[in-house]
């Protein structure tokens, strides 16, 4: 027969080991879920940039198009030539393209500056602000840029979109494990 001290020891094991399995359970699940949590965000995050990028780099597709639009009329204005209608239609339409373009990088800007990626924002917009300048500068109204200086732009504009995509691409390194 049993003591009532056996049947009392016996109980408190019993409740200590379900007391001990019930708070380890609770912290391992809430464990669990803080991470689900955070897998969750980092994808989300991970998305926004990958939109983010895409954006950009739709803005920067038709940067070089106008820089390339752009040099060739130079050419043919320095050498008293008129560009062919077709050539000049481009350039026009090119021209438009990139002035509605803008959006999309200021749409991304919006988005780094929401993540908290200042330093990709900033980027942007000195990638932004320099095709702008260039824009200004180098049009139908301007005088024809020379061969160095056409080279000089482009130079900078290549530039300024890999540092911008270096950035980003550090932005993306900070969300792998």
């Amino acid at each position: 027969m049993m003591t009532a001290l056996e049947v009392l020891d016996s109980a408190v094991k019993i409740g200590l080991g379900a007391l001990i399995a019930g708070l380890s359970t609770f912290f391992i699940g809430r464990y669990q879920h803080v991470r689900e949590l955070e897998k969750e965000r980092i994808k989300r995050e991970f998305e926004v940039l990958k939109q983010t990028a895409e954006q950009i780099e739709l803005f920067t597709h038709v940067a070089p198009k106008y820089w390339a639009l752009i040099v060739d009329w130079g050419r043919f204005k320095r050498n008293d030539r008129s560009m062919p209608e077709k050539r000049s239609s481009a350039l026009d339409a090119c021209a438009s393209e990139l002035f509605s373009s803008f959006k999309e990088l200021s749409n991304a800007e919006a988005k780094l500056l929401l993540l908290g990626y200042k330093s990709a924002q900033v980027k942007s917009r000195h990638y932004g602000e320099l095709v702008s300048s260039f824009r200004r500068e180098v049009n139908r109204d301007s005088h024809p840029l020379t061969e160095d200086q056409a080279q000089a732009w482009r130079a900078r504009l290549l530039a300024a979109r890999e540092e911008l995509f270096d950035e980003l691409s550090s932005c993306y390194r900070k969300l792998s494990p």
